[in-house]
């Protein structure tokens, strides 16, 4: 079966990871704010990821206010506040369009690819997207914090291959790896490639990896010539 659509990662694939130097230093900067022990906020903050994630909190801010919450702590609207705004300027900071994601991604709708982004974040990351240079190119947006799904979930996938009104094994899907995210898109019949940043000689966040042996690209330009036959899912 041909490939009609693409389905694309977020962090790390359209838009940079984090680095993990300054991803630790958000919790420490979060937690100097808030008064709060920094292991103590960090433990609560991993706690609370699948809850973060699939819709439990509808802001960052609710999250923060239940972690204080476990941590006996109540904080000033001003110290709340200024915990958001480290995180809100790390955001800022990392969320850009990678090198070619925007030309790539008019490039499938120029013709005719459908095309749908899958991710796994928190519910501050819907606004950035559609704030971004990247909000309006992609059809159908499946991000975890509104469906209430994570990857590798195969119904996470279903939902992206279902909005597109397409079967999985005509989708390509396009990822870093974190989360397993290969591996599921392949268990429900999409053909996963791994983008891999060669200038990325710095430690990233890399969250739950596919142990991933398959195809790889070495840039979002390369899925045009994988699709145009240059290479090979």
């Amino acid at each position: 079966m041909s490939i009609g659509a693409v389905v694309f990662d977020l962090f790390g694939t359209l838009v940079p990871e984090f680095l993990l130097r300054a991803w630790e230093g958000m919790f420490e900067g979060m937690a100097r704010a808030l008064g709060a022990d920094a292991s103590s906020f960090r433990r609560e903050w991993d706690a609370t990821i699948v809850e973060r994630q699939t819709g439990g909190f509808q802001t960052v801010e609710d999250n923060v206010r239940a972690i204080c919450g476990r941590l006996g702590l109540v904080p000033t609207n001003a110290q709340v506040a200024g915990a958001l705004e480290v995180r809100d300027a790390l955001y800022a900071e990392r969320f850009r369009p990678q090198p070619g994601a925007v030309e790539t991604l008019t490039w499938l709708r120029e013709r005719g690819y459908a095309t749908a982004l899958v991710s796994m974040c928190a519910p501050d990351a819907p606004a950035l997207w559609r704030a971004s240079p990247l909000g309006g190119l992609v059809e159908v947006l499946v991000f975890s914090c509104e469906v209430g799904l994570r990857k590798p979930d195969p119904a996470i996938y279903l939902a992206a291959s279902g909005g597109m009104g397409v079967d999985p094994a005509e989708c390509l899907y396009v990822g870093d790896g974190s989360n397993r995210e290969l591996t599921g898109a392949a268990a429900v019949g999409m053909r996963p490639v791994r983008i891999v940043d060669p200038t990325e000689d710095v430690e990233m966040l890399r969250p739950n990896p596919d142990d991933w042996t398959g195809a790889e690209i070495r840039s979002l330009g390369e899925v045009r010539d994988l699709l145009e036959g240059a290479g090979s899912v």
